[in-house]
């Protein structure tokens, strides 16, 4: 397992200078998330921020018929709710933990008076915006042109990449609602992506095989959100 603890586990708390990191160090709260739990719901004004550790939020837009569409995934790379937080207010989008774990929590007006201090904060958190709204954008392209395999395997890919362990512990049921179609497609094709060798999927708990195939079968979109978090944040 590839697993530590601590706030610099988060990679934008780890890439702070030690005095702005030591301003907030004090203010950080370790909390444990579960599967399936809301930190937010539409239009409502976020109390904290939370940088992840070992954990994954989704953002996504609830429609009218029952389904839903994912926006984003926040792991250790980011915090939620950059969007929140440079808008002052909340947003029409859900926050939901994807995959248990813990985070670090931090009172939103702190984070707000820390911005305003500029520094190497202030930086970090507007380039973590941008390289956000690439992958919202390349998750939207996703859903529009390419197909359930390929979204499956981008879905897996960040989870992987934002995740400190070797596995996934995550349910058919969570995947199809973040994807916005029926559980019986997400389980038609992690069948066959087991079948190839490419993830074992026991009990809930997915496991990477094979990351070469599994980055072969994803389309253009896993690479592009890729390099642009390499280009904008290391």
């Amino acid at each position: 397992m590839r697993v530590r603890t601590g706030p610099r586990q988060n990679h934008l708390l780890a890439l702070l200078p030690e005095g702005e990191y030591g301003h907030l160090f004090s203010a950080l709260e370790s909390i444990k998330l579960g599967a399936g739990e809301t930190l937010s719901e539409p239009h409502k004004k976020l109390r904290y921020a939370y940088f992840p550790v070992d954990s994954a939020i989704s953002l996504y837009y609830p429609v009218n018929h029952g389904m839903s569409a994912e926006i984003a995934l926040i792991g250790n790379d980011g915090m939620f709710s950059i969007a929140s937080f440079l808008s002052g207010r909340g947003l029409p989008y859900m926050a939901m933990v994807e995959t248990a774990g813990h985070a670090y929590r931090l009172d939103m007006r702190i984070l707000e008076r820390e911005f305003g201090r500029g520094g190497r904060l202030r930086h970090i958190l507007l380039l973590y915006a941008q390289a956000l709204f690439t992958q919202t954008a390349q998750i939207s392209i996703c859903g529009r042109c390419h197909s359930l395999r390929q979204q499956f395997c981008l879905h897996l890919l960040l989870l992987y990449d934002r995740s400190p362990s070797d596995w996934l512990v995550l349910t058919q049921q969570a995947i199809a609602h973040m994807l916005g179609v029926r559980r019986e497609s997400v389980t038609k094709v992690s069948g066959e992506l087991r079948r190839d060798g490419l993830i074992d999927y026991r009990r809930g708990k997915i496991t990477v095989l094979d990351r070469a195939g599994l980055e072969r079968e994803c389309c253009e979109c896993y690479g592009t959100v890729r390099q642009e978090f390499q280009r904008l944040l290391g």
